[in-house]
């Protein structure tokens, strides 16, 4: 649950409090029914009571649907064995991806995103490379050597490993002169 739906649960909650503390100074009789029943008949006809009504609808809905979104478990591949059920979040892999291409030689930098595809897994790597490496191979070893280490670590076979050379870097910057 983010950030706005806490927020918006806290008054919420809040607003829930204090109808329910309506409710139980009307049941002990310290709030009169009339008063209650004047200040119903007056929100009769009015769009705004409706609008108000409206929009609490769709408070409880959001948060509805926000509660079972967080108990779901989303983004992880799953291993059964006799044990039970192990799941392994697609940000756990893109962790080991990152650790694999930053160790490859000739790699400067790598930005990384995995997707779950129907058949596997699905590896973006946007990769910074040394100048003096040839970039053909330096692709080719980061594919392989990701696709081994994913299929050993993890045990998912990948489908693909796309890699995209962002840049290529400049170790040297060059000396300013002093006049």
């Amino acid at each position: 649950m983010g950030i706005i739906d806490r927020i918006i649960l806290s008054i919420y909650t809040l607003l829930l409090a204090f109808l329910s503390l309506g409710v139980i100074l009307l049941s002990l009789r310290l709030i009169s029914f009339d008063l209650v029943w004047t200040g119903i008949s007056h929100i009769s006809g009015h769009w705004e009571a409706g609008l108000v009504g409206a929009v609490f609808l769709l408070i409880s809905i959001r948060l509805l649907l926000a509660g079972m979104r967080s108990r779901r478990i989303k983004d992880t591949i799953v291993h059964h064995n006799e044990m039970g059920d192990v799941h392994i979040s697609l940000d756990a892999i893109k962790n080991l991806v990152e650790k694999t291409a930053r160790h490859t030689r000739g790699v400067r930098g790598v930005k990384v995103r995995v997707n779950l595809a129907n058949q596997g897994l699905k590896v973006s790597l946007k990769a910074v490379v040394s100048p003096e490496v040839h970039v053909p191979s330096v692709s080719a070893e980061l594919q392989k050597r990701i696709h081994e280490y994913i299929k050993n670590t993890v045990g998912v076979e990948l489908v693909d490993v796309e890699v995209l050379v962002e840049n290529i870097s400049n170790d040297f910057k060059a000396k300013q002169r002093v006049e």
